[in-house]
């Protein structure tokens, strides 16, 4: 996986998780990602790194911790978190950062 496949396979917004296997706090993340991905689908757009698998990736957006979550909107960076955060926050963060807020 690349940038470019990252940024144009959505035309909207897409938020990748940056996890690895091992990571306990990333585990727990995932299933909050699966609720915004399923109650966000008509906005965003969800990819998964794992930095173990793709660390040309993971370098390249200067990954230093996990669980980390990046926004792009048009190919640029819009937002950025790492660690948990509880769905309602996620949502929030993710629909402040489209609209610019």
């Amino acid at each position: 996986m690349n940038t470019s496949s990252v940024s144009q396979h959505s035309e909207g917004a897409t938020l990748i998780q940056f996890y690895a296997t091992w990571c306990h706090p990333c585990k727990l993340l995932s299933p909050v990602v699966n609720t915004i991905e399923e109650k966000m689908s008509d906005t965003i757009t969800v990819s998964r790194v794992d930095i173990d698998q793709e660390q040309e990736m993971t370098n390249q957006f200067h990954i230093m911790a996990v669980p980390t979550l990046v926004l792009l909107r048009g190919g640029r960076e819009i937002w950025r978190h790492t660690g948990l955060l509880p769905e309602g926050n996620l949502r929030t963060a993710i629909a402040a950062a489209i609209a610019g807020r």
